[in-house]
């Protein structure tokens, strides 16, 4: 039993790790289950047996990467630190580079911004995906909400603007360099913007007292 159970685990492997190939590179729309049943060795069959659709698949493969929002989702330790925007900026830039070292988040990454047209059987799965970023959201919100409580937020600055502004920030410098093919270093570009933003961010420019 331990051996079939071993068994079906490494097909379902086989099944994921075939499934971010072909989605990566034909796109989401443009793949089958029979091309991912090609490219995996296997039959259609086989992928039914794990999974019950396309959208499954995709799912699953959505889970187990390990994208740059989960850093904030496991981020316990960031709303008790008593220097919220340094411990913000330190956990944003911790998801840069941990992004930049795991093909696998890279990979599945650019498949959700670049390779996917989120309609039909794919919404749920962009729904999944939204989740996993208001949480974030809700996270980084929350820091800025508690700087501003410890009077070291700018004054007039809403949390909910500095919110929108980072996570449109840390969006957008993902996307482009997915986009331009890693053609620039990400990690040096987020240290210089996240930087600049939290300098701004902060009252009269200063950093937290420790």
């Amino acid at each position: 039993m331990r051996r079939t159970k071993a068994e079906a685990l490494e097909t379902r492997s086989v099944i994921l790790d075939a499934a971010e190939q072909v989605f990566f590179e034909r796109g989401v729309s443009q793949t089958s289950l029979t091309h991912i049943a090609s490219h995996a060795g296997l039959t259609r069959g086989a992928i039914y047996w794990h999974f019950t659709g396309k959208s499954d698949l995709f799912l699953a493969m959505h889970e187990r990467a390990y994208l740059p929002q989960r850093v904030f989702l496991e981020s316990q330790n960031l709303l008790s630190d008593e220097r919220p925007l340094e411990a913000l900026e330190r956990t944003m830039l911790e998801s840069m580079r941990r992004f930049v070292r795991d093909e696998r988040a890279k990979r599945v990454y650019s498949i959700l911004v670049l390779r996917c047209e989120y309609v039909g059987e794919m919404e749920s799965a962009m729904c999944i995906h939204r989740e996993g970023e208001d949480h974030m959201k809700a996270v980084i919100f929350a820091a800025f909400q508690k700087a501003r409580d410890l009077g070291t937020l700018r004054t007039g600055l809403e949390p909910a603007l500095a919110t929108n502004v980072c996570v449109g920030t840390v969006i957008g410098l993902l996307t482009e360099w997915l986009r331009l093919a890693e053609g620039f270093d990400l990690v040096g570009a987020a240290e210089l913007t996240l930087g600049s933003l939290f300098h701004g961010f902060r009252t009269a420019g200063r950093v937290e007292a420790a």
